[in-house]
């Protein structure tokens, strides 16, 4: 067996200086990570306007908070019922096929 005399001293500074670096590293890059990600999702500023799939899709609402007017925005919907009946009816006819 191998022993080590009691005198001798292991010097393990240097691996925990190593693993403190590793460890500072990694909070930095999770810290860049995350605030790019924050800054990315954010919503878009007042000054910016709305693309033409937007202003095509998202029909102008009423200024009023009333249950006429909440009434009057929901009216502006879209039915596309007919449409998703269509899609389900050729998935379905798609999957019967397997």
């Amino acid at each position: 067996m191998d022993y080590q005399p009691m005198n001798q001293v292991i010097d393990q500074g240097s691996s925990n200086k190593t693993e403190t670096w590793y460890i500072a590293g990694a909070i930095v890059v999770i810290a860049v990570l995350a605030l790019w990600y924050f800054y990315e999702r954010q919503a878009p500023t007042a000054g910016t306007q709305p693309t033409a799939v937007e202003q095509a899709q998202t029909p102008s609402l009423s200024s009023g908070n009333t249950t006429a007017d909440i009434s009057a925005d929901l009216n502006q919907i879209p039915d596309d019922s007919a449409a998703l009946n269509q899609a389900e009816a050729a998935s379905a006819q798609d999957v019967s096929g397997f």
